[in-house]
């Protein structure tokens, strides 16, 4: 009797478990989200009446718009890069070799460094050569930072498709790219579509290295951080919740498409 209730007991522990752990992870949202309605000119929780004017800000300020622009340039110039990069890294570490091996934790490197780190090395970088406040030179800076990521996870699909299609593809005449971008790439696909997205949220939510060589171009993170330093309204609110519907259209977007390409395979 008591082991059929230990066992009932444990069926609905882990469900509250994971309940519970949901609600933690998502209270940040369902504050921020009513905050950014609310009539008050200061954050203020539970929100007072109902105004979207704060939205109205956002879009009619110069420098609000000036600094998401600049960050979804950086953003999606980062992600294509390190993209572009970390699928081709991955299809060189996903051969067998010592010296592949050897290499393979390298690009794990910016992933173990901390940012801050990171962040001051750039800047004595960027100082010596020139390029404080570029926006290509932190382009550069955060492709490298997504790398990892989008190494990983390209690894994975590789690992789990093999090789055998693109031995078969070389053996029946065709050139290594064409057993690259016929075969290999569409079978991988959404594995890099995920990383791209993945490194394109990496650079648009970056601040520190931003705040270390960016100077007065500030991107989307720096004008948060600003705005919460000294004015703290709830225009901060609006645009946190313009971007947590943006990430989830995102990670929606990239979630339909590895399924779809399930159902291709399968």
């Amino acid at each position: 009797m008591k082991r059929s209730l230990w066992e009932q007991s444990g069926r609905y522990l882990l469900p509250v478990y994971f309940v519970g752990v949901l609600l933690y992870l998502l209270l940040p949202l369902l504050l921020v989200i009513p905050m950014s309605i609310s009539e008050t000119r200061y954050l203020k929780f539970p929100p007072q009446g109902f105004t979207l004017r704060w939205y109205d800000e956002f879009f009619a300020s110069a420098s609000w718009i000036d600094a998401t622009l600049r960050s979804l340039l950086i953003a999606a110039a980062s992600a294509m890069l390190a993209t572009m990069v970390g699928t081709a890294a991955a299809l060189v570490l996903s051969r067998e070799g010592k010296a592949v091996r050897t290499v393979a934790p390298i690009f794990l490197g910016p992933q173990v460094v901390p940012v801050i780190i990171l962040a001051l090395g750039t800047l004595l970088v960027f100082s010596r050569f020139g390029l404080y406040g570029s926006l290509w030179g932190v382009v550069l800076v955060h492709a490298v930072l997504a790398l990892p990521f989008v190494t990983t996870t390209v690894s994975g699909a590789l690992r789990q498709t093999g090789d055998t299609l693109a031995r078969a593809a070389r053996v029946l005449g065709a050139k290594p790219h064409e057993a690259f971008w016929y075969v290999t790439l569409p079978t991988i696909r959404p594995a890099v579509i995920s990383a791209g997205v993945f490194a394109f949220f990496i650079s648009f939510d970056e601040l520190v290295i931003a705040l270390f060589v960016m100077g007065q171009n500030e991107t989307l993170p720096m004008r948060i951080w600003a705005d919460m330093r000294h004015d703290l309204t709830p225009v901060v609110a609006a645009v946190a919740t313009l971007l947590i519907a943006v990430t989830f259209a995102a990670v929606f977007m990239s979630d339909l498409i590895q399924r779809r390409a399930r159902r291709r395979a399968g």
